[in-house]
């Protein structure tokens, strides 16, 4: 994302010391083996977007939050 031009043209017109901070919102989809029968939902997770996609998914970074779970169907 901070590679793009669109990036430091808007960063470029924000005061001194402020930052642009976008929001990843992310799913994959699970099957839930602690539910009744064939249950499964897809987990939804948050993060920022000035942290590198290395860093994002790595269990002990903690920079990825579950947020919650959205049911799927059949």
């Amino acid at each position: 994302m901070w590679t793009a031009d669109w990036w430091c043209d808007k960063q470029k017109q924000l005061p001194k010391g402020v930052t642009i901070v976008p929001i990843i919102l992310a799913s994959d989809k699970t099957c839930l083996s602690q539910f009744q029968g064939d249950k499964s939902a897809w987990p939804m997770y948050l993060s920022i977007g000035n942290i590198t996609k290395e860093k994002q998914w790595q269990t002990s970074a903690q920079a990825t939050v579950l947020i919650g779970y959205l049911p799927a169907g059949k």
